[in-house]
C-alpha cells in the first residue's frame, strides 16, 4: 500500500483488508455509468456507451492497483438498459474480448468487484411487477460478474426494501421471495441494513432465514441503529460470511454537517475511520468500501499523513 496513514492501521491492526470506492474515479476522470434517457436507446447508442464504461472500466482498475486499492464497485449502468427489453445487444459476446481482458486483470490482481442497484431494485415489494424487474436486474449484475469470471466473493448488495405498512410482512416477503431465486443469484447477494427502515437486527433476521451475508454500513448505523448491543451486532454480522462469500464487507462514510442524518460527506472524518477500524478489526480480516462523494480523491485523502475535515 503507497498509503502510510492506511498502512500503519491496518498493520497495527493486524488483519488483511481490500479498500475501494464505488463507480467513478474523480482523479482521472472516469466512470462506469456512463448512460442514456430510454428514447435514445438505440442498438448503436447502447453499444457506444458499454463500450466506453468498459475502457473506463479498464482504467480504473489500473489506476486503482497502482494506489493498491483492490475493492471496486462498479456502476449498474455499465451496460445500460442491461435489464430492460430496449436493449438487444448480445454484450456478452459482442464485447467478449473486453470481458475477457478485465476479468483476467481483476483476477489476477485479486481484486474485488460488486454491484449495488439502486433504490427501484425491491425484492419485498407487494406489486410482482416490481419484483420481476427487481430480479432481472440482479440478474444482468450477477451476469456481468460471471462473464468477468469474477467467482462468488465479488456480490451484489441490495437493502431490505420498504416497509408498505406492515414490516413483518415486508421482511417475510423478502424471505419468500429469496427463497425463489436460483444459486446463481442467491450466490452474489448480500443485504445491507439501512438509514430509515431496517436497522442490523432486521437483517441479520433475514441472513437468518435466508443464509445471506450482511454488510454493515456504519452511517445507517448511526442514523438507525435498532436493538441490540454494537459489539453482540458486529460479531453477529461478520459471521453471516462464509467462506465462499470471501471476507466480510463494510461501508464507511461519514455525516455531512448540516445535511439530513444518513447524508454522505464529500471526505472521511480520518478519527472517525480510525475508531470503525479499530472495532471492525476485532472480527478478523474484511474489506471496506469507502462511501464518500469525493470517491477516490477521499480515499487518497485517507493516505495522508495529515487530518483530513470531513466537510
Amino acid at each position: 500500500m503507497d498509503s502510510r496513514l492506511l498502512s500503519m492501521l491496518w498493520a497495527r491492526a493486524e488483519i488483511d483488508m481490500r479498500i475501494g470506492y464505488p463507480c467513478v474515479s474523480r482523479l482521472i476522470g472516469r466512470t462506469t455509468n456512463h448512460e442514456t434517457i430510454l428514447r435514445a436507446a438505440t442498438p448503436e447508442k447502447l453499444r457506444v456507451l458499454t463500450r466506453q464504461n468498459l475502457a473506463d472500466l479498464r482504467e480504473i482498475l489500473r489506476h486503482n492497483l497502482a494506489h493498491g486499492w483492490l475493492l471496486f464497485r462498479i456502476g449498474s449502468s455499465v451496460i445500460p438498459f442491461a435489464s430492460h427489453p430496449v436493449n438487444t445487444l448480445d454484450w456478452r459476446n459482442e464485447f467478449r474480448d473486453d470481458l475477457d481482458e478485465i476479468g483476467a486483470f481483476a483476477r489476477w490482481n485479486d481484486m474485488r468487484l460488486s454491484f449495488h442497484p439502486g433504490q427501484y431494485t425491491v425484492l419485498n415489494s407487494p406489486d410482482p411487477e416490481i419484483v420481476r424487474r427487481a430480479i432481472e436486474e440482479i440478474a444482468c449484475s450477477a451476469a456481468f460478474l460471471d462473464a468477468l469470471g469474477m467467482d462468488t466473493a465479488s456480490k451484489i448488495i441490495i437493502h431490505l426494501g420498504g416497509t408498505y405498512g406492515d414490516k413483518p410482512a415486508a421482511l417475510s416477503r423478502f424471505v419468500e421471495t429469496a427463497a425463489t431465486l436460483g444459486d446463481s443469484l442467491r450466490c452474489r447477494l448480500v443485504i445491507e441494513n439501512d438509514e430509515r427502515s431496517y436497522a442490523p437486527a432486521d437483517a441479520l433476521w433475514v441472513s437468518e432465514r435466508t443464509g445471506l451475508p450482511v454488510v454493515f454500513d456504519n452511517l445507517h448505523y448511526a442514523a438507525n441503529p435498532g436493538p441490540g448491543a454494537l459489539e453482540d451486532l458486529l460479531q453477529r454480522v461478520f459471521a453471516t460470511w462464509k467462506t465462499e462469500d470471501g471476507p466480510p464487507k463494510v461501508h464507511f462514510s461519514s455525516q455531512a454537517p448540516g445535511a439530513r442524518i444518513g447524508h454522505h460527506a464529500d471526505y472521511a472524518n480520518p478519527d472517525e475511520f480510525r475508531d470503525w477500524l479499530a472495532r471492525w478489526s476485532q472480527f478478523g480480516d474484511f474489506d471496506l468500501m469507502l462511501e464518500a462523494k469525493a470517491k477516490d480523491e477521499a480515499l487518497l485523502a485517507l493516505s495522508l499523513e495529515h487530518p483530513i475535515t470531513a466537510h
